[in-house]
C-alpha cells in the first residue's frame, strides 16, 4: 500500500476545521487565524504560509500597514508614536507637498525629503534665499545682497521694478533706446557704455586731422 499522506486533524492536507482553519507545514499544522505564527496586531484576520521561505505571513493588512505581521507602515505613511501597534491609527499619512518634495514618502518622524530650496516637515515652505511660486526658486532680488540698482524696487523677491530709463534683471542697464527727453539716457555718458558709432567716427576724423596739422 502507498504511504499515507500527512494531514492535519480533519480532512486532507489542508484540513479546514470549523473554528480554526489549518494548514500543513514542515513544522506541523498551523492555524491560519490564530496563534503566535499569525500575529497581525488586529490589522488582518488571516495568514498564508510561504513554503519556500517556511514562514507564515499576514495577508491583506489594513489600516495602512504592511509586513509579515502588519507591523510596518505602507510607503507614504509613518508610525504614530502615540499609538499602540494594534491601534487603527498606528500609521499616519506623510502628506508631503507634491511640488516641494522629491516623493510622497517621509522618514519615521514624518519629515519629507525636500527639493532644492524647499524646507519644512512637508516641504511646503522656502529658504530665505528662495521664493514660492508653485515650487521654490532662487530670489531675483532682496533688501540685502541682491539689491535693485538705480532706484529700482524689489517686488516679492521675484523681480525688480525699474525706473524709467533703466532695464535688466536688477535695473543695471540704461535704456539707450529712449531719447534723452523721454526719460532715457545718453549712452555716450552712461557709465561703462561704449560710444556710438557716429561719435567714434568723429573722434577718428579729428585725430587724423590733428596728425596732419602736426598737433
Amino acid at each position: 500500500m502507498p504511504p499515507s499522506l500527512p494531514s492535519c486533524p480533519g480532512v486532507g492536507p489542508s484540513c479546514p476545521m470549523p473554528q480554526f482553519p489549518q494548514m500543513l507545514t514542515d513544522r506541523g499544522c498551523l492555524s491560519r487565524l490564530a496563534g503566535p505564527d499569525c500575529e497581525c496586531y488586529g490589522h488582518s484576520n488571516r495568514c498564508s504560509y510561504i513554503d519556500f521561505l517556511n514562514v507564515v505571513t499576514c495577508v491583506s493588512c489594513k489600516h495602512n500597514t504592511r509586513g509579515q505581521h502588519c507591523q510596518h507602515c505602507r510607503l507614504g505613511y509613518y508610525r504614530n508614536g502615540s499609538a499602540e501597534l494594534d491601534d487603527e491609527n498606528v500609521c499616519i499619512e506623510c502628506n508631503c507637498n507634491q511640488i516641494g518634495s522629491v516623493h510622497d514618502r517621509c522618514n519615521e518622524t514624518g519629515f519629507c525629503e525636500c527639493r532644492e530650496g524647499a524646507v519644512g516637515p512637508k516641504c511646503d515652505d522656502c529658504l530665505p534665499t528662495h521664493y514660492w511660486r508653485q515650487g521654490c526658486y532662487p530670489n531675483v532680488c532682496d533688501d540685502d545682497q541682491l539689491l535693485c540698482q538705480n532706484g529700482g524696487t524689489c517686488l516679492q523677491n521675484q523681480r525688480c521694478a525699474c525706473p524709467r530709463g533703466y532695464t535688466g534683471v536688477r535695473c543695471e542697464q540704461p535704456r539707450c533706446d529712449l531719447a534723452d527727453d523721454d526719460g532715457g539716457l545718453d549712452c555716450d555718458r552712461a557709465p561703462g557704455a561704449a560710444p556710438r558709432p557716429a561719435t567714434l567716427l568723429g573722434c577718428l576724423l579729428l585725430l587724423g586731422l590733428a596728425a596732419r596739422l602736426g598737433c
